[in-house]
């Protein structure tokens, strides 16, 4: 399936390819909005907003407890928010709430059913509405900056696959004892770039790779069996090798709170500029109509949900 999908069209030869058009999208939203000269941000300050959210993406996701989120649904999450911000600057939409639209829609596409009013429950009061209205207000925002490619293959699947011909190759006790730390290497790899350059079945066979050597349980053996020849061997060996050592480079990193408040500040003055500049161009009573019409929009989708609920419960 990931073969024949766009997902595999999408992905990346290097990470300079990627820096490459992150670098684009900052000097265009620069060439853009001159008037905010003075807060403009780096590619790479961009990207260390970026990562501090996509690691909060992953903390909101431990939220849901009844049912708890499917796995999937972090990592087709986590797939959104990146492929957003190789269109758009964290200069122009703040991550905070770009991941949290993120994570909603992602809910949609994966079919766990939860309406807007129980999602934005799960933040403190004062930021629900405001947070309803953004995702609302922005789906088709993020469809058009994911080229209405909504279908994501994550690593987790080809992992199972797997474990479960090591079973029988080896034992269940030697594949069950592999599992833990094959999936502690996933979650570390959503949180980089890898899964922009590499298939899901080559990181979930990296995962494999990693636990038999943090375990002591030899499957050199297996990983010879998927390939039908020696070159073909080397090659899927060495890219074993550059996803363990992207991991390595990539997932940890460091951003200071007062870096993180001089981010936040530059931003939001950014934002406020570009609000005021909007604002120019509408009446007061048009604003206000959006916003009302933003609240109905919340308040009916409240009402249609509490109607199904009423006629389930009948």
């Amino acid at each position: 399936m990931f073969h024949s999908s766009k997902q595999r069209n999408m992905l990346f030869k290097s990470e300079s390819d990627i820096q490459e058009i992150r670098n684009k999208v900052n000097q265009n939203f620069r060439d853009s909005n001159q008037e905010c000269s003075e807060f403009f941000i780096s590619p790479e300050d961009e990207r260390l907003l970026c990562r501090k959210f996509e690691r909060e993406l992953l903390r909101f996701c431990n939220v849901f407890e009844e049912p708890p989120l499917f796995r999937s649904i972090k990592c087709t999450a986590m797939n959104f928010l990146k492929r957003f911000y190789l269109k758009h600057s964290a200069m122009e939409f703040y991550p905070q709430n770009v991941m949290l639209l993120c994570v909603y829609f992602a809910c949609k596409v994966d079919e766990y059913t939860i309406g807007i009013d129980k999602f934005v429950s799960m933040l403190e009061e004062s930021l629900q509405f405001e947070t309803g209205s953004f995702i609302l207000g922005n789906e088709f925002l993020l469809m058009e900056a994911l080229d209405y490619s909504l279908t994501v293959y994550n690593s987790y699947r080809p992992l199972d696959g797997f474990l479960i011909e090591l079973e029988h190759k080896l034992s269940k006790e030697s594949a069950d004892c592999l599992k833990s730390h094959a999936l502690s290497f996933i979650n570390d790899a959503i949180l980089t770039d890898a899964t922009l350059i590499y298939s899901p079945s080559q990181i979930a066979l990296s995962s494999l790779v990693y636990s038999s050597e943090q375990n002591k349980v030899e499957i050199g053996g297996y990983i010879k069996s998927l390939t039908p020849d020696t070159v073909t061997h080397n090659k899927l060996i060495a890219t074993v090798t550059k996803i363990r050592q992207h991991l390595q480079l990539n997932y940890k990193f460091q951003i200071s709170s007062s870096k993180l408040k001089e981010l936040e500040a530059k931003c939001g003055a950014i934002s406020k500029s570009l609000e005021i500049d909007g604002d120019e161009g509408s009446s007061a009573d048009e604003r206000q109509q959006q916003q009302q019409q933003q609240g109905e929009r919340i308040s009916k989708r409240r009402k249609t949900l509490e109607e199904m609920e009423t006629e389930l419960l009948s």
